[in-house]
């Protein structure tokens, strides 16, 4: 069985390693493959992909990372790969459409919010006088990036003023605003990680003292977190709802309740496997390659 891994660091990054490392074992051959250097062939009856001048022949690709997209021209690329994998029979997680829905934080809590889910009051606009209006009635709000990871660009402002500066800089770079109410967690949230159909493990991501993001690229420690069946429940709706075979999903305490921040789609898992012992590359191994198998 051949397995590729797509990421565009130079290097395979710690979580490409540790995926290598679990298909190697279960006796898979693994590739390490950079996104930006796949080349997609089609014609009359014929498709194919190479990484440089040899023909991928594999069975599943795990998609770590679509890289840095400076231009949807680049995105649209990237993504269409995925769909000519798809259509050559090639085991793509995660697939192709969920992959774009979840990286588009419009679009993914859009769908979740459709679907009964309990998400932050929010408001994605190119109208700079509307986030003016949304920070006098909210108080506090989050203004974050549409496609971003890590926490990185997420400000939180309670100033009508500096708000309108903000989405002035954003709308001048073609940036429509993307504004969140910001909910008073206690000082945590709750990263959920899921594999197919059932729920992995579950850790308290914990904010530095006198920061407000849980991000642990930002800094912030994780615990092991017990789960509950609302957690689980939860979980599982959203990965479902986005056709998510792997995720990580976030979730805030507020007012008793459980809301979704957001659904990663390839989530680092450093944090969640220290504190809680859970082996994440192990088990997406073993998911692809009973997908392939089936």
């Amino acid at each position: 069985m051949e397995i590729a891994i797509l990421h565009e660091a130079p290097r395979p990054t710690r979580s490409s390693r540790e995926l290598m490392k679990a298909f190697r074992d279960l006796g898979a051959r693994v590739h390490y493959y950079r996104v930006s250097l796949l080349t997609g062939y089609f014609g009359t009856g014929k498709l194919w992909v190479q990484y440089g001048r040899k023909l991928l022949g594999v069975d599943g690709v795990v998609v770590r990372s679509l890289g840095a997209i400076t231009t949807t021209e680049q995105l649209l690329k990237r993504i269409g790969l995925l769909i000519e994998l798809e259509s050559m029979g090639v085991v793509v997680v995660n697939p192709s459409e969920a992959f774009l829905k979840a990286r588009d934080k419009y679009t993914s809590l859009l769908l979740l919010a459709k679907h009964g889910l309990r998400v932050p009051e929010t408001i994605v606009t190119e109208d700079v006088q509307r986030v003016v209006d949304y920070v006098r009635e909210w108080g506090v709000v989050v203004i974050k990036p549409i496609i971003g990871s890590l926490g990185f660009g997420s400000v939180k402002i309670d100033d009508p003023d500096i708000a309108y500066r903000v989405a002035k800089t954003l709308l001048s770079l073609g940036h429509p605003v993307y504004v969140q109410r910001y909910l008073e967690k206690p000082g945590r949230d709750i990263r959920v990680f899921t594999v197919g159909d059932r729920v992995l493990a579950a850790a308290y991501r914990i904010a530095p003292p006198g920061q407000w993001k849980t991000n642990v690229a930002q800094g912030a420690t994780t615990v092991k977190a017990e789960l509950n069946r609302e957690i689980e429940e939860t979980a599982l709706k959203v990965a479902s709802i986005l056709g998510l075979e792997y995720a990580g999903i976030d979730l805030a305490e507020y007012g008793g309740e459980y809301y979704v921040l957001e659904a990663n789609v390839s989530p680092l898992w450093e944090g969640l496997a220290r504190a809680t012992g859970v082996d994440p590359a192990k088990a997406i191994a073993e998911h692809v390659i009973e997908l392939i198998r089936r």
